[in-house]
């Protein structure tokens, strides 16, 4: 399962580098030409199989030659996940076990490549970009009403 993050398309989001990750914790953008390599790339490799991931576009960095192939092969298994005491969306079996303990470092990873420089994606209002967030023209708070538009 691919899972992309916000699509865009050039030349307000060029096509770089797809960054993978897995646990649903990627923030950001990708370019629609990106996640379609990688869906192919996935469909054609065996390493994708009963994998679930996402996908973000890091841009100024050209895709990996090989097809994402090396990346694939590292990713745990949905199986492997699930085992290891991963939320998969329903609970997590062992909150503190080593699953949640990898999640919460690829969460720790992926904000650090939010593309704006408010690095809190709670704050960003559906449909607005990061950079409102950051030009002060979005700022959700808690309880807050929507931002006049």
């Amino acid at each position: 399962v691919v899972r992309p993050v916000g699509l865009k398309t050039a030349p307000e989001w060029p096509q770089g580098r797809p960054i993978i990750s897995q646990g649903d914790v990627a923030v950001g953008r990708v370019n629609i030409d990106d996640v379609a390599e990688v869906l192919i790339a996935a469909g054609l490799s065996p390493d994708a199989e009963g994998k679930t991931f996402e996908v973000v576009t890091l841009q100024g960095y050209k895709a990996p030659l090989d097809n994402f192939s090396a990346v694939f092969s590292r990713l745990r298994s949905d199986q492997q996940r699930r085992e290891a005491g991963e939320d998969m969306g329903f609970g997590s079996p062992a909150p503190d076990g080593p699953g949640e303990a990898a999640v919460f470092a690829e969460f720790n990873l992926m904000m650090q490549l939010l593309p704006g420089e408010i690095q809190d994606p709670t704050r960003l209002e559906m449909g607005r970009t990061y950079e409102q967030l950051d030009a002060g023209k979005v700022d959700r708070r808690k309880g807050a009403a929507p931002t006049a538009r």
